[in-house]
């Protein structure tokens, strides 16, 4: 498995790329199956998916905290 860099040691709410860190373990799904797969996203679809149903509750989550 090649090598992804995770930011470990960073504190807040999101990560470099934008990413909830509560979703760090889709993005590197998606990650991997990139390298996998020679970069064809229509490949990795399911992943990318996955991820974005995680980001999509974390928004949700954070703006009812919010009050918005």
């Amino acid at each position: 498995m090649p090598f992804v860099y995770t930011g470990k040691g960073k504190k807040g709410g999101r990560t470099e790329n934008g990413s909830p860190p509560e979703c760090a373990k889709q993005a590197c799904a998606i990650q991997w199956c990139l390298a996998k797969r020679d970069h064809k996203e229509n490949l990795c679809r399911a992943f990318i998916e996955n991820w974005e149903q995680c980001r999509d509750k974390y928004v949700v989550k954070v703006n009812d905290e919010q009050g918005d």
